[in-house]
């Protein structure tokens, strides 16, 4: 089972500011969320770990992750509200967020509120703010230590500095979980934020030296290349008509977790006999799905049907 711990919230998609009144399209989101939801979608055994709220937002959320077949029974519910994050998206569709959820329920979790047993753990993954912000960044850095001999330890930082506009913090937190996980996957613009002008493979290898030992740096249309101790293997992008980006790293991230879990790579050892090939493909497969996902509004992403069909009519 992969367990995903992180954030769960409403992205907010204004209609047009120009207009009086502004209206809002409301989306479930959360980048741990969708990652959780594009594994169930791509048909692996998959649970959620992370405080959703009881208000009706909440209620919404704990609904679709029920519905899309994710476990629920790790989700803890604070008497807080639900994170808001408000979307605008530029004439290329990236979109650039504005969180509103100081005190919200997702940045509530404890340790005290940490699952007292989970079964048949492969991968623990954890995205996003909720690895920086307290309580909840020590209630999960303390939940990697304690399964780190068990499983493999995923993570993507996904910098956020409309959360936490101190990027060195960001940069120092990274570093920190880079010690703690064995997979990191990260974009080229996000390593722009926390580490101007430095060549992102530098970047990579420095995380392998903390004790990282897969490092993926996505580039959006450029593709991806996955870096190991002794392996760099480059993946060119798919040309699609993008509709948005919205949720395209999360496909990327869910792909990658469920190309490794099918390969039964599901311990350190069995991941660094990785070779060349077979790190290809799981990257490939992950780009394919990720590019899928930009031809569609919003975090729509992809079932394992949908990305057969995707690669078949490349």
């Amino acid at each position: 089972m992969i367990l995903i711990c992180g954030e769960a919230l409403f992205d907010m998609f204004a209609s047009d500011l120009a207009q009086d009144p502004v209206t809002f399209d409301a989306y479930v989101g959360g980048s741990p969320f969708n990652v959780a939801i594009g594994l169930a979608r791509l048909g692996d055994d998959v649970a959620f770990f992370g405080g959703i709220s009881k208000d009706l937002l909440g209620e919404k959320l704990i609904g679709r992750l029920r519905s899309e077949g994710v476990g629920t029974g790790h989700v803890c519910r604070p008497e807080a509200l639900t994170t808001l994050s408000v979307v605008q998206k530029d004439a290329n569709g990236h979109p650039a967020y504005t969180f509103y959820g100081d005190g919200a329920a997702d940045r509530m979790v404890t340790v005290a509120d940490l699952p007292s047993e989970i079964d048949d753990l492969s991968i623990l993954h954890v995205g996003s703010y909720s690895a920086l912000v307290e309580p909840v960044a020590s209630a999960l850095k303390t939940l990697m230590r304690q399964q780190k001999a068990n499983c493999l330890i995923a993570f993507d930082p996904n910098i956020r500095p409309t959360v936490v506009a101190d990027l060195c913090r960001w940069r120092q937190n990274t570093e920190e979980i880079a010690a703690l996980a064995d997979i990191i996957k990260v974009s080229d613009e996000d390593l722009a934020l926390i580490y101007p002008d430095r060549d992102p493979a530098e970047i990579a290898r420095h995380w392998l030296d903390l004790g990282a030992g897969l490092v993926v740096v996505t580039a959006g249309a450029g593709g991806a290349t996955a870096f190991t101790g002794d392996l760099s293997v480059q993946v060119p992008g798919r040309t699609v008509t993008v509709i948005d980006t919205v949720g395209a790293g999360d496909t990327f991230q869910a792909a990658l977790l469920s190309g490794l879990v099918a390969r039964d790579i599901t311990s350190r050892d069995a991941m660094e006999g990785l070779d060349h090939a077979a790190l290809h493909e799981i990257v490939l497969k992950a780009v394919n799905a990720s590019a899928l996902t930009c031809t569609r509004q919003g975090a729509d992403l992809p079932s394992r049907e949908d990305v057969i069909r995707f690669e078949n009519n490349c």
